[in-house]
């Protein structure tokens, strides 16, 4: 072995704690459109994982694995934008914007106004699911968000996390490995 001069000030790696599928309270930083998207960038606010994504962003920031790190808590809205999909964007978009709104009291008429600046500081409950990625060949989960929820709902219980996200676009787990799919018929194998 070869001892190198700044081992003492050298850093060591760190597992960074993963945020498990749930509900959590969040806080928007900011709001602005981006890719035919309003993009809501938030942070968890309160309990265990309170300021994550700050924190994740630091930790990558340090990290030589990125050049130009990016801040990962984003939550999407698209616009219709003409295509098969627009009546469901529509309507989750109104769904988030009026659960912001009742929850923070905002006086914004959203049918005029489209002013990104009166949602920074806003709260509301955020809904993540479990999704898989796969990325120069590995695989695993990550907690993304899914939805909106009221505070009030987030606070009593009232709201259900979805089933995990495959690759494959199934909501069904894939068999693990060493066991054997057995089709199923009228007579059992035993």
């Amino acid at each position: 072995m070869r001892a190198f001069t700044d081992y003492e000030q050298t850093k060591e790696y760190t597992d960074f704690q993963k945020l498990p599928a749930g509900a959590y309270e969040i806080k928007i930083i900011r709001a602005e459109d981006r890719d035919n998207a309003l993009c809501l960038l938030f942070d968890i606010v309160g309990g265990e994982f309170d300021g994550y994504y700050q924190r994740k962003y630091a930790e990558d920031k340090k990290s030589n694995f990125s050049a130009a790190p990016k801040y990962k808590g984003v939550f999407r809205l698209w616009y219709p934008n003409g295509g098969a999909y627009d009546e469901n964007a529509k309507r989750r978009m109104k769904t988030a914007l009026k659960t912001i709104k009742e929850d923070n009291h905002l006086s914004i008429d959203f049918s005029k106004e489209w002013d990104g600046a009166a949602l920074k500081d806003c709260r509301a409950g955020m809904i993540f699911r479990d999704q898989e990625w796969e990325w120069e060949g590995k695989t695993g989960m990550t907690a993304q968000p899914f939805t909106l929820i009221s505070l009030e709902k987030l606070r009593s219980g009232e709201f259900t996390i979805p089933t995990p996200k495959y690759l494959n676009n199934t909501t069904a787990a894939a068999p693990s490995p060493g066991f054997t799919q057995i089709p199923l018929t009228d007579d059992l194998p035993f």
